[in-house]
């Protein structure tokens, strides 16, 4: 009787070790989730704030002509051509006159969708691009956000843009970055989509448009390798 008395104690003091260990487990458990959750809240408007800090640089890097950048509802944002690539809107101004538009896209690139302010001026004329994310390959597609190959799409006045692995021959060619042709036409697919963009939606009443061409710049071939 008495080994039975023991081992109904040991049971019981296991299972009262086994609520408390739970018990424990379940106090930790919530305080890590209430602090969590407040370093969210408490990070979540600067990381906004900062997010749009760095668009608000951009679209003035690529349209310095405006200082007030309006958002627009995107025309035909149920087209899947359209959804894919064109992601933000917006007129810019400076003295209540139209100055022009940024249109941000996220064309492919070889490491994932390359986010771009392609800015276009109030005749359509492309005025600059600045590039606000990437994932390309660090001394390869990366210097596709250095300016001595996004420079060369400043005030290029041609309705769509090709790549060249050489010297441009004609204002509508950009030279490829060497070794990472797939980022170079990530790049200018993305171009192309904003400036056909204007011409179907944003153009004066008369202008020829055309569709959204040169959405896809990347396949699965290696960086570098010409397509």
């Amino acid at each position: 009787m008495a080994g039975n008395n023991g081992q109904a104690l040991q049971a019981s003091a296991n299972a009262r070790k086994i609520i408390s260990l739970g018990l424990i487990l379940f106090a930790v458990t919530a305080i890590t989730g209430v602090i969590l959750g407040a370093v969210y809240e408490i990070t979540l408007e600067p990381i906004r704030r900062t997010g749009e800090r760095l668009r608000n640089e951009a679209m003035a890097n690529a349209l310095p002509e405006a200082d007030i950048f309006s958002l627009l509802e995107i025309a035909g944002g149920d087209d899947p051509a359209i959804k894919k690539v064109i992601k933000d809107v917006r007129e810019g101004a400076r003295d209540g006159e139209n100055a022009g538009w940024c249109v941000t896209v996220t064309p492919d690139g070889y490491g994932g969708p390359i986010e771009i302010v392609v800015g276009i001026t109030s005749d359509g004329g492309l005025r600059a691009i600045s590039i606000l994310s990437h994932s390309e390959t660090p001394g390869l597609g990366a210097k596709a956000a250095s300016p001595e190959f996004y420079g060369q799409y400043e005030n290029k006045n041609a309705p769509a843009l090709t790549v060249v692995g050489s010297a441009p021959g004609g204002p509508d060619q950009i030279q490829a970055i060497s070794g990472a042709t797939i980022t170079s036409k990530g790049v200018t697919s993305g171009v192309n989509a904003a400036l056909s963009y204007w011409r179907d939606n944003l153009a004066p009443a008369g202008y020829e448009g055309g569709d959204i061409a040169g959405i896809s710049g990347a396949s699965a071939a290696p960086e570098g390798e010409s397509k």
